[in-house]
């Protein structure tokens, strides 16, 4: 599980908020207020004994959330660290063209992909850093152009 998608579950609740700080996921009542979490451990963490609690902090969490909570939890704690988080986004950025960045991208027509050239319109393909890797592995001479045109794309703009 990664960590984004722990905090999506636990804020699918009605009573419990988790959010992200500082590198450690915080549980809170729903109603959060200032400093009253219940629970707080490192996005690192391995194992329960990792967890702070706040029990004072539980009067307002109702039992099926915190069953929820608790299972997000362990699943979390479950997924290996390095896969807990979500891989970097990258673009292709070709060259700076009168209109601002231009991105390589794939042009799907005719149900086929294909790399586009210029006068034919592209998608703005976005690439994970696994499947740069794998780009690279099938075109090798093409390796240390796609390291020189890789730009990270954050999360805002990749939708």
């Amino acid at each position: 599980m990664k960590i984004d998608e722990a905090v999506k579950f636990i804020n699918g609740t009605n009573t419990a908020f988790a959010e992200v700080e500082d590198g450690d996921l915080i549980i809170f009542e729903h109603n959060r207020v200032s400093d009253d979490w219940f629970l707080r451990f490192s996005t690192k963490a391995k194992t329960w004994r990792s967890i702070i609690d706040d029990e004072d902090c539980l009067t307002d969490v109702e039992p099926q959330d915190l069953a929820r909570v608790m299972d997000v939890i362990q699943r979390l704690l479950d997924t290996p660290v390095e896969e807990r988080f979500p891989e970097k986004k990258y673009r292709l950025r070709w060259i700076d063209d009168k209109l601002g960045k231009t991105f390589l991208g794939f042009n799907n027509q005719w149900t086929e992909k294909f790399w586009s050239t210029y006068g034919v319109p592209t998608s703005n393909t976005i690439f994970t850093e696994s499947e740069l890797e794998q780009l690279k592995k099938d075109n090798p001479r093409l390796a240390p152009a796609i390291d020189a045109m890789k730009e990270e794309v954050k999360d805002d703009e990749a939708d």
